[in-house]
């Protein structure tokens, strides 16, 4: 059914279950693996833009240490595919302007990809809006199947997470409950 299986990878521990995922769809659908990694453009210059001055290679050298890491998550997660006996190809782009998603789904359709797999961390309301979900993103506007992957058990978004209830006083005139 999948002859072409993408994985966006970012090294995270939510990102290594999607790849494990992925590596068991492209195994059991005897499916092309192709293993992806974003590097953000914009993640240096958004944090910088309030610093005042900056030295000329500051970006560059941030730059350069993001395409880095991002050659040794992907070298990490084909070497975990191939432990598990699964051929895969890796490629590492960047986002030149445009969001995370807009990469993956440009790759999505530049591969004829026939599943997008990615761990998502599951954040909810006002943790949601202001971190922003590529996965969201992802999910809303391919035009093919997409697997997301849930954070591990036990490690819930702090959204989610409740604090253990306190006992409650009752106060003059309310009944406790």
């Amino acid at each position: 059914m999948f002859e072409q299986v993408l994985v966006a990878v970012d090294g995270s521990s939510t990102g290594k279950r999607g790849l494990e995922a992925a590596i068991g769809l492209a195994a059991d659908q005897k499916a092309t693996l192709t293993i992806l990694h974003v590097v953000d453009a914009t993640a240096g210059t958004a944090y910088v833009g309030d610093m005042g001055y900056i030295p000329a290679n500051y970006i560059d050298n941030l730059l350069d240490d993001l395409r880095t890491n991002g050659r040794k998550v992907l070298a990490a997660a084909e070497a975990a595919a191939a432990k598990a006996g699964v051929q895969a190809k890796t490629v590492l782009v960047e986002t030149k302007g445009g969001s995370i998603a807009d990469a993956i789904l440009g790759q999505a359709r530049k591969l004829k990809s026939s599943v997008i797999v990615m761990g998502t961390h599951g954040r909810r309301g006002l943790r949601r809006v202001v971190m922003g979900s590529d996965a969201e993103a992802v999910l809303r506007e391919a035009r093919v199947p997409v697997l997301l992957v849930r954070a591990p058990e036990g490690r819930a978004p702090a959204s989610r997470a409740r604090a253990p209830a306190s006992p409650r006083r009752a106060s003059k005139g309310s009944r406790a409950t």
